[in-house]
């Protein structure tokens, strides 16, 4: 069982999932997991504790060294994302999270990066579950029954507003992967793609927009998606991800983009089994 996997299970017993179903009363972060909003859009409550049990980043984690070792992940991606960094970056404030094949634990890096850059002072943060095949972000989080990317892709009628959901964290916004379709990898390779990628990436000068796609060496989606962001983030798993496979995925990147490692499941930190690396290369 991947870490995923053992996340959503523990996310999964009873008041313990981030988001769940939609109620009428207003937002309450004290409350298990729910939908609400007084105009009937959902808002995602996340159980800080259910999170936290699973390993993810919350306030308890603040001060930690896995807290810091995000800090330092995220800082060149923000300084690339808003003209900060050694040259400039197109749509560098896209940036998509894969890995070069499953269970190496792109959907808990998304995640956790999300979390940390809603952090920032200045800064808000979307985080979309690119991943329409094997929607795991979107089970994670209990909205896999929302509509979401593909129904914007594929449907003129509904519209980015529609399918962005709020979260009690106050600087994230989240979108589901939407339905599931046979022809997810033309629906994401369309023009409507290109045009919803440059409307979040101008629309909002402050925000973040971070993308969990499919493992790169599994589908074509994600070399889709690679196309559309300004930077791309490979998860790969310590001791275990082939040296090969990491260059093939890498390979078939576009090295004008900003490329990253992030090693996760290290044995390196005091939690005991993650740990993360930053490295980038590309932009020549």
């Amino acid at each position: 069982m991947s870490i995923i996997e053992k996340a959503v299970a523990r996310l999964s017993k009873p008041g313990a999932k981030p988001g769940a179903h939609r109620v009428s009363s207003s937002p309450n972060t004290g409350n298990s997991s729910s939908y609400s909003n007084a105009h009937d859009k959902p808002v995602c409550h996340f159980d800080v504790e259910a999170l936290r049990e699973a390993g993810y980043l919350t306030s308890a984690e603040e001060n930690s060294q896995f807290a810091e070792e995000y800090r330092l992940i995220k800082r060149p991606l923000l300084a690339n994302a808003f003209g900060k960094g050694a040259a400039p970056v197109a749509q560098g404030n896209l940036i998509m999270v894969t890995s070069t094949v499953p269970g190496e634990g792109k959907t808990f890096t998304a995640m956790n990066l999300a979390l940390s850059i809603a952090l920032e002072r200045d800064t808000t943060v979307l985080l979309i579950d690119g991943d329409v095949i094997n929607p795991q972000l979107s089970r994670l989080l209990a909205v896999n029954n929302e509509p979401g990317l593909m129904n914007v892709l594929d449907n003129p009628s509904v519209k980015l507003g529609d399918v962005i959901i709020n979260t009690d964290v106050p600087k994230l916004r989240i979108m589901s992967s939407g339905n599931s379709s046979v022809h997810g990898t033309e629906l994401l390779a369309s023009d409507e793609m290109a045009r919803v990628t440059r409307e979040l990436s101008e629309r909002y000068p402050d925000r973040v927009v971070i993308f969990d796609a499919p493992p790169f060496l599994n589908t074509t989606q994600a070399r889709v998606l690679a196309g559309y962001t300004g930077q791309v983030m490979m998860v790969v798993e310590a001791g275990s991800t082939n040296k090969n496979a990491i260059i093939e995925a890498t390979s078939q990147l576009d090295k004008s983009k900003v490329i990253g490692l992030i090693l996760n499941k290290s044995k390196v930190t005091n939690k005991g089994f993650y740990g993360g690396y930053f490295g980038s290369y590309g932009g020549e």
